[in-house]
């Protein structure tokens, strides 16, 4: 009788023991990125929320910005102490005659957490070569010059544009 050959293939035991390290390594290096808040950090979306810009009179006559927080989520305001959102956004607008400006507070924040249903008022303290927002109605400020203006929000976190609100200042 004719006996049939099997031709056995596998790896060599080397081979095996290199690709289990490999695995081993990868396996750790995942742990360890995972631990460290790496891969929460990569996987982490922008803010989901809807605003609106207004323009808002205040009672002394002088119209300035607000910006309304309709809906969604609650986020934290960049160079504030705010803790109680789920992402740190920043503001910047552009002016009527198009030089864009970084908007800062303008002092301490009344909430933890910039979330639907509150208002933000952005406004000049020094006649138009800086701006900055506050959670209450600004008093003893002067208006804003007429034009449209840009609101800009922008994600800190990962750095996407959220709005690009236009409001028209009359």
């Amino acid at each position: 009788m004719h006996e049939m050959s099997t031709s056995e293939r596998a790896l060599s035991e080397t081979l095996s023991l290199v690709f289990m390290a490999i695995l081993v390594a990868v396996a750790a290096l995942l742990l360890i990125a995972s631990l460290t808040g790496v891969i929460s950090h990569l996987l982490q979306k922008p803010a989901l929320f809807s605003v609106q810009a207004i323009q808002y009179n205040t009672s002394a006559g002088n119209h300035i910005i607000g910006v309304f927080h309709q809906q969604g989520d609650a986020v934290n305001l960049n160079g504030t102490s705010q803790s109680g959102g789920t992402s740190i956004v920043s503001l910047f607008l552009i002016t009527a005659g198009g030089i864009p400006f970084t908007v800062n507070p303008a002092g301490p924040l009344q909430t933890d957490r910039w979330g639907a249903g509150d208002m933000l008022f952005i406004y000049s303290q020094d006649g138009g070569s800086s701006y900055v927002y506050s959670d209450v109605v600004p008093n003893g400020v002067s208006g804003l010059q007429t034009g449209t203006y840009t609101v800009r929000i922008i994600d800190s976190n990962v750095n996407v544009l959220l709005n690009a609100l236009p409001v028209t200042i009359q």
